[in-house]
């Protein structure tokens, strides 16, 4: 229905499960996460993170999470995301994840506009990376994915070629700098460089979502029992119309930008307030972002997090809400 339509609509490309930023942490701070992830959910946001993983004290990390994408409109619209991160010697890190972006069920119809009953759509794609540090504070990963949907049953949309169905695969490249002199981090990463998906024919075809993003996190305050972060995102597509083919190509597509920034307080490191602001010009969002997080190590000697976002989806629509839990071990 028209609610399923909107709920997951975008930009103009195809695979919109990658589109969707992972953990509720980075969510909550206006989706900025590029230069501050370095956990299982540095394989979306930038792969040059996992390369930091080795240091941790405890540095295997899993983590999942769960968005609603239309709550109160189409509750059955959900994606779901599993990923897991280990060391690879002292400078390097590999990690493995799958996602997932159930569209619930939809009405098929004849060109009458008479109901042929229900069918089922989805997307999902998995993939790997791998981050090394090349010098004790630049990490560089590199990052492979296969992607999957079924929009339809061919039955349905009555085209002797098919089309219901399409994949494609990506790379992802990204290199994370810590300058401590400096208190920050700057990230920098491209994702989803990958041939168009092609549904029927290459006239019915989508581009994968590629894009490129910079980040900043920098270390406002911090002592023994309280610190205050401050993190930024920028964000441009890199595909752009072509009015003389009528189609998508290769470019970056300034008009479409993205930013977003956010302040992260946390007492003892176990207790997290969070918030943001988001602007993206598809979607028309300016509007702001919040969440809070919870991280079990200090009393009950078992570092697991709970942390909560709540994230604009665009002009019109309600917010929604995503929720994550991560392990470390």
């Amino acid at each position: 229905d028209v609610y399923k339509r909107q709920a997951v609509a975008g930009s103009g490309a195809g695979a919109i499960n990658l589109s969707f930023p992972i953990g509720a942490r980075y969510n909550a701070l206006g989706e900025a996460g590029t230069a501050l992830s370095q956990d299982a959910t540095a394989m979306w946001w930038n792969p040059g993170g996992l390369a930091f993983l080795p240091q941790r004290p405890k540095d295997h990390d899993v983590h999942v999470m769960q968005s609603s994408l239309a709550e109160g409109l189409a509750d059955d619209i959900g994606l779901y995301w599993l990923g897991y991160a280990a060391p690879m010697g002292s400078t390097g890190a590999f990690g493995a994840y799958f996602n997932y972006l159930d569209m619930g069920d939809q009405q098929a119809t004849d060109e009458n506009g008479v109901p042929k009953g229900l069918f089922s759509s989805y997307m999902f794609a998995f993939g790997a990376n791998y981050g090394v540090r090349v010098t004790k504070n630049v990490g560089v990963g590199l990052g492979v994915k296969y992607f999957r949907d079924k929009l339809s049953d061919d039955s349905v949309i009555q085209d002797p070629q098919g089309g219901g169905s399409g994949d494609s695969f990506g790379v992802d490249l990204g290199i994370l700098w810590k300058v401590p002199s400096l208190r920050s981090n700057i990230g920098f990463a491209v994702a989803n460089l990958g041939p168009d998906i092609k549904h029927v024919d290459a006239d019915q075809s989508d581009p994968m979502p590629r894009k490129a993003t910079i980040g900043i996190a920098f270390s406002l305050y911090h002592s023994e029992y309280m610190g205050l972060l401050l993190v930024g995102d920028y964000l441009a597509p890199l595909y752009k119309w072509d009015n003389d083919k009528e189609d998508y190509g290769f470019g970056l597509d300034t008009a479409q930008e993205e930013f977003g920034y956010g302040v992260e307080w946390n007492y003892l490191r176990s207790l997290f307030v969070r918030f943001g602001y988001k602007s993206a010009a598809y979607g028309d969002i300016r509007d702001t972002t919040f969440g809070f997080g919870v991280d079990m190590n200090r009393w009950v000697g078992q570092a697991i997090t709970f942390d909560f976002a709540s994230v604009p989806q665009a002009r019109g629509l309600p917010k929604v809400s995503r929720l994550s839990v991560g392990y470390r071990f």
